[in-house]
């Protein structure tokens, strides 16, 4: 019997393990499809609730998709290794199909113990690439070759085809989801729903000349950015739509704009497609390079930043002015920044915004993360913990290495530091978004919002009735405390530590790219 084995590759579209599993079905035995909840990766610090009900979610729909098709997916509670045990024991197996998943060292742990399985029992597995990451001696492919060849690829898909006799019947019953244990935090009521129809409806509503025309417009502003971004990368992040499907629904949205515009309108959108192609080459250039470097979940690119926030983060040495250290100082400005009471309105509105959605987009995200490394010089990976439970798209491999270029511990020379109200001014002028967000400044008029000094102790009437108390004022100065960061980060990188030796792509126009990708 083989098993098909489902980790963050939760589609039967565009997948191969899956064809390829169907098509060694008279010489391997039929297929198993397998999702386990494992414990230990389900108490991992980084995964949260509303990861595991947009799971289950998926998994759910996803194993309708099977009984459609003659199968059904086998969902079961404990380690991979204990529940390839128990199958085994019911009928041997002869191999395992999957999809290569991000070297992050829980998931490598993991993967590196089934493989040490697959090898005592004489169980073959395979793991082949997704998004196009090369593994291993693997030769990293450039990205034109590979979205040309992805354009061109024909894209299977088995839904309505009758599979039965190549499915194994469940060796066990699937697990009762109230047996499934329960991951850290509480669900968002706002967050995207799992399961592939939702994101085929979001690819359906994305993907026309229209939203794609005005997409580069439409993407920094919190206000436009919910409708005028893609939406996608939750459901990309699982694996729930493949990268080649989004190429295919780009390039057929440029044949159609050809059909309707003339020559200058059409060199136009041209550059509006590649816009959001060029972030997803970004994307998989992230996660290259933290596929040949993981270490960047819990170090810094560059060595002599590493334990350098952390020791100042522990004993309470902040970038603010006070001459008198103190260790609760900066789990106070943490714990701030977390719930959305920093006293600087943008901040406080994405927070808080997130908290309910598990999505901002990339340039807000950008502006958070340098907030809180830079302005409050909490340690990166502190930062990045934390924002991985509340990103519902979180994908270690964008996350982590974004987190360290805005951080300034990568060898990127220029520094992103963001300026909170300025940002602000530049995205949400009229403050739309603080006041939806900071119902504390409903009653502030204006642009008046992006003045500390006219948000600090405010509290509207709306805001006093539902409980709210006056709005902080600004618990750092966010212009003394960004030239002091700027100086510490230039000063370590001055310095003659010895440094890792991790590199991202080193020419100087990839070096750009990277930058760019963040604006």
């Amino acid at each position: 019997m083989q098993i098909f084995w489902l980790k963050r590759n939760l589609r039967l579209q565009d997948s191969e393990p899956f064809f390829e599993s169907m098509r060694a079905f008279r010489k391997k035995g039929k297929v198993l499809p397998l999702y386990c909840h494992e414990p230990e990766l389900i108490q991992q610090p980084d995964v949260s609730r509303q990861h595991q009900l947009f799971i289950q979610e998926t998994l759910e729909e996803l194993d309708r998709d099977f009984q459609s098709i003659g199968g059904k997916l086998l969902q079961a509670v404990g380690e991979t290794v204990d529940v390839l045990d128990r199958i085994h024991r019911v009928q041997p197996l002869t191999k395992i199909w999957t999809h290569q998943e991000t070297t992050q060292n829980s998931q490598f742990q993991r993967d590196k113990a089934v493989a040490a399985w697959c090898a005592d029992h004489g169980v073959e597995l395979l793991e082949l690439a997704q998004n196009g990451i090369a593994r291993g001696s693997q030769k990293p492919e450039l990205f034109p070759p590979y979205f040309a060849c992805s354009v061109s690829s024909k894209l299977r898909d088995p839904i309505g085809t009758d599979l039965a006799e190549r499915f194994a019947p469940l060796p066990f019953p699937s697990c009762d989801p109230k047996a499934i244990p329960k991951a850290a935090g509480t669900d968002k009521p706002l967050r995207q729903k799992g399961g592939r129809s939702q994101a085929i409806k979001n690819l359906n509503r994305f993907f026309t000349v229209p939203y794609l025309k005005q997409y580069p417009f439409q993407i920094s502003s919190p206000n436009t950015a919910w409708q005028g971004c893609s939406r996608i990368s939750t459901y990309l992040a699982y694996g729930i739509v493949s990268d080649r499907e989004l190429f295919q629904a780009v390039d057929r949205v440029v044949t159609d704009a050809h059909s309707r515009m003339n020559a200058d309108q059409f060199g136009k959108f041209q550059e509006n497609a590649r816009f959001y192609l060029d972030r997803l080459s970004w994307r998989r250039q992230y996660m290259q390079t933290f596929e040949a470097s993981p270490e960047l979940e819990f170090q810094c690119m560059l060595a002599q930043f590493n334990g350098v926030r952390e020791a100042d983060y522990s004993e309470g040495h902040s970038l603010t002015h006070s001459s008198t250290p103190s260790s609760g100082q900066s789990e106070q400005h943490f714990t701030a920044w977390k719930q959305g009471l920093t006293g600087f309105p943008y901040i406080d509105a994405a927070m808080r915004f997130l908290n309910q959605t598990g999505w901002i987009n990339m340039r807000l995200r950008a502006t958070l993360v340098s907030f809180a490394t830079m302005n409050l010089w909490i340690p990166t990976t502190k930062v990045a913990e934390y924002l991985a439970t509340e990103f519902l798209d979180y994908e270690p491999g964008i996350h982590h290495v974004i987190h360290q270029i805005i951080a300034g511990t990568t060898e990127f020379n220029e520094l992103m530091v963001y300026d909170p109200v300025k940002q602000g001014r530049d995205h949400d002028l009229d403050g739309h978004f603080i006041r939806k967000w900071v119902p504390e400044l409903a009653d502030v008029p204006g642009s008046e919002l992006h003045d500390l000094a006219k948000t600090a102790f405010r509290l509207s009437k709306q805001a006093e009735i539902r409980g709210y108390m006056p709005y902080p004022e600004a618990i750092v100065d966010h212009r003394a405390t960004a030239k002091k960061a700027k100086d510490r980060v230039s000063d370590l990188r001055r310095s003659d530590s010895d440094r890792q030796g991790v590199s991202v792509e080193k020419s100087s126009e990839q070096k750009q790219d990277f930058q760019q990708s963040l604006f």
